[in-house]
């Protein structure tokens, strides 16, 4: 019965390690140079409300991840009938922090990762997302009997409507990016949701960490946009 036990604790602590050590299963983010910004359709113009609005983030090094916030400083969301035909949106980089840990480890992390290693961002105080085209989307959304729906609803958007392209701006290195979201316009506004990962080393961030604690290139982001007509 003893080595029952341990057998069974062995097993749950290495399924445990095998999520940190994995990046957050989301939609790869699609990566290509900088598109031209097609005109948006004449319709109506949503101020982005950034009280409501949220960007989370994860990150994973071999033993461990963590994960945070930063605030959106502002943005529009343009639309035609019930359609998105456009919009943008800036990051406050300062506003990056870490939430997973204690204060004092929080603090530290924030700090680093808002210094030249990462982000730098007493020289690039914002980021910026802006919509380049959408369309449709024509594949397919994951069944809600899926095993490990808990965890797919968390890191995927399983029902999209549409799939955004963007040019990312992050410490002046422009990508564009391309992925699901899910897009609803109604009367008095707007809400919009992605989650997707990009390789961090595309827009310049090349901190590799610790011999043996490597950083992975990997950065899962969560955005919830709510926009007010």
């Amino acid at each position: 019965m003893q080595r029952l036990k341990l057998f069974t604790l062995t097993a749950i602590i290495a399924t445990m390690l095998v999520a940190c050590k994995s990046s957050p299963e989301g939609d790869e983010a699609k990566t290509t140079d900088a598109k031209e910004v097609e005109t948006a359709t004449a319709g109506v113009t949503m101020n982005i409300n950034t009280i409501e609005s949220k960007l989370e983030w994860i990150g994973t090094k071999v033993t461990s991840h963590h994960n945070g916030t930063v605030n959106i400083k502002s943005g529009q969301l343009m639309a035609k009938g019930n359609e998105l035909t456009g919009g943008y949106f800036v990051i406050d980089m300062p506003t990056l922090i870490s939430v997973k840990d204690d204060p004092q480890s929080n603090s530290k992390l924030t700090g680093h990762l808002k210094s030249p290693d990462f982000f730098d961002v007493e020289k690039y105080p914002e980021a910026k997302f802006e919509i380049t085209s959408v369309k449709p989307f024509s594949g397919s959304v994951v069944d809600e009997n899926t095993v490990g729906q808990e965890e797919i609803n968390e890191y995927k958007v399983t029902d999209p409507n549409v799939i955004v392209n963007g040019n990312l701006t992050i410490k002046d290195v422009t990508k564009n990016i391309e992925f699901p979201a899910k897009v609803n316009i109604t009367g008095n506004g707007a809400t919009a949701l992605a989650k997707f990962n990009i390789n961090r080393k595309d827009w310049g961030v090349n901190y590799t960490g610790a011999p043996d604690n490597l950083v992975r290139d990997e950065i899962w982001f969560g955005v919830s946009i709510a926009a007010n007509k």
